[in-house]
């Protein structure tokens, strides 16, 4: 007997066009909605941009790719971008993260010409298990955490590799794990279900004092959230 035999035939004329015609779907025309935003209030001081966009890829179900296409559309998601000022389109990063300019400026390294900075990921393991990453730590002259007064690390404690400091497609999918083996780089895993920081005040004033000490950025430049609060400049207003 033929496999199809037991099958019942369907009568041709009964078949009919669809009501609504099949759409292609192109990824690539993907549009945020007006809700899609992170909250300055949500970002610790001195975030750097590749724990920004973790943060929100996470809050916005988006994957790694269609982010950085959003960001840098002409980058190859897979190559990526070093997240530094002069690689970093800033007036386009404000209009899609929906982030004051003075924030989004901080979180990049390479503001002045005498700055040095790793070219691979640098964390604190004990920030990274309340999902924070500093800009500080990418730069050359620090190698102590300011808050937990730890040595910064570039090794993956498990597999031992290191991951570029680069933002990419892969990067952006593995909030604060190793780019070889996606290990987590804190000490337990991590749950970004919430994107709402868990460090200690004293924690956060160590960090701003830090900041403030390396790159003379102002207070609210270290403190997102008073920026929000106060209506802060963001680059619609930094452009006219």
């Amino acid at each position: 007997m033929p496999p199809d035999a037991r099958l019942p035939r369907r009568d041709a004329a009964a078949i009919k066009a669809p009501r609504f015609p099949i759409l292609p779907f192109d990824e690539w025309r993907i549009s945020l909605a007006r809700g899609s935003a992170l909250s300055p209030g949500l970002l610790m001081p001195g975030e750097s941009l590749v724990s920004i966009l973790w943060k929100f890829a996470c809050a916005n179900a988006l994957p790694g790719h269609a982010l950085l296409h959003l960001i840098s559309p002409e980058v190859d998601p897979h190559e990526g971008v070093a997240p530094v000022r002069d690689a970093v389109d800033l007036a386009r990063l404000c209009r899609v993260l929906r982030l004051p300019s003075n924030v989004l400026s901080t979180s990049l390294p390479g503001a002045a010409p005498h700055d040095r900075y790793h070219g691979v990921f640098r964390y604190c393991r004990q920030c990274a298990a309340h999902g924070y990453h500093s800009v500080l730590f990418q730069r050359e002259d620090e190698n102590l955490c300011p808050a937990h007064q730890q040595s910064l690390q570039t090794r993956c404690p498990h597999c031992n590799g290191e991951t570029p400091y680069i933002i990419n497609a892969s990067v952006i999918g593995a909030p604060f794990r190793c780019g070889w083996c996606h290990s987590h780089y804190s000490y337990g895993q991590l749950s970004l279900l919430s994107t709402t920081s868990a460090m200690r005040r004293q924690d956060r004033i160590a960090i701003s004092r830090r900041l403030r000490l390396r790159t003379g950025n102002d207070v609210d430049a270290v403190h997102p959230a008073r920026m929000e609060m106060s209506g802060g400049d963001t680059c619609a207003k930094s452009s006219r």
